[in-house]
């Protein structure tokens, strides 16, 4: 028998492993090679009853997919009868690929701007994160409908860590496979090629995220955050990096153990 195990959404169970927690996500929790599941399910300090998790979405997913798109039916198929009753937790990721799609939600034109802050679109900012607390209030709703007001699960969230716009997209054997994702977007509301001036703009939607995040949590019950900002601080950001978008195995590694399994712990799911 495994020790630790992370379905596919159409894997059958293995007798005597069910699993115990349920993850809808992206690429966070779909990255191939490494991801942040495959830390969590690893660390020391996970309880052994949750080293066991059904993953639902793929990489590219966007947060509304879940509820209103393609990926609706995988998750109405496991918050049925037949499954519901072995998640005691929901780890949700998102928002990503949301963010790149509002070109993360840059003035049309950056030119000859030098604050980050005076880059930044208010009213597509707001648009995008409206419509993001309104997918993932929609998920949620969906889940507290399907157990009723009984045995729900706890629902947890999280942020991202401040990514590297230098133009790295994901590589397998070497040849480019998707991305890159932030420096197209820069490029195309053309923003000054300072690196300083980019990195900062990704810091205020990354930091707009988890406020948003973060506030959602706070207004809903067994709701939780988790707040993986400014974890990822190696002097060779490549180190922590893998491209624009995805921490390295050390990298997802470091946020798991600092940032996750301390909220985990205080809710029994992990060692003290």
């Amino acid at each position: 028998m495994n020790t630790s195990r992370i379905y596919l959404p159409t894997d059958d169970f293995e007798p005597g492993e069910f699993p115990s927690m349920l993850a809808i996500g992206d690429s966070w929790f779909w990255y191939p090679r490494n991801n942040l599941l495959q830390a969590l399910v690893e660390h020391k300090r996970l309880k052994d009853p949750y080293r066991f998790i059904r993953m639902l979405g793929y990489n590219g997913a966007k947060l509304e997919q879940y509820v209103f798109g393609r990926y609706a039916r995988q998750l109405d198929k496991h918050l049925s009868f037949e499954f519901r009753g072995s998640y005691s937790a929901i780890l949700i990721s998102g928002a990503g690929n949301d963010a790149v799609d509002y070109k993360l939600a840059l003035k049309r034109s950056c030119i000859g701007i030098a604050s980050a802050e005076d880059c930044i679109d208010e009213e597509t900012m707001a648009i995008f994160l409206g419509r993001l607390s309104a997918a993932l209030g929609a998920l949620v709703q969906r889940i507290r409908d399907a157990y009723g007001a009984t045995n729900r699960p706890d629902i947890f969230l999280h942020s991202y860590d401040y990514p590297i716009p230098d133009g790295r997209g994901f590589k397998l054997a070497d040849l480019k496979v998707t991305g890159p994702w932030l420096l197209p977007a820069m490029k195309s509301r053309r923003v000054e090629e300072e690196m300083a001036l980019r990195r900062a703009v990704c810091r205020i939607m990354i930091d707009r995220l988890a406020e948003m995040y973060e506030a959602f949590a706070a207004q809903h019950e067994r709701v939780y955050f988790v707040r993986s900002t400014g974890c990822l601080t190696s002097p060779n950001y490549k180190k922590d990096w893998d491209n624009e978008m995805h921490p390295s195995a050390d990298g997802f590694k470091r946020v798991v153990d600092q940032c996750w399994i301390p909220v985990l712990s205080q809710h029994g799911y992990a060692k003290d």
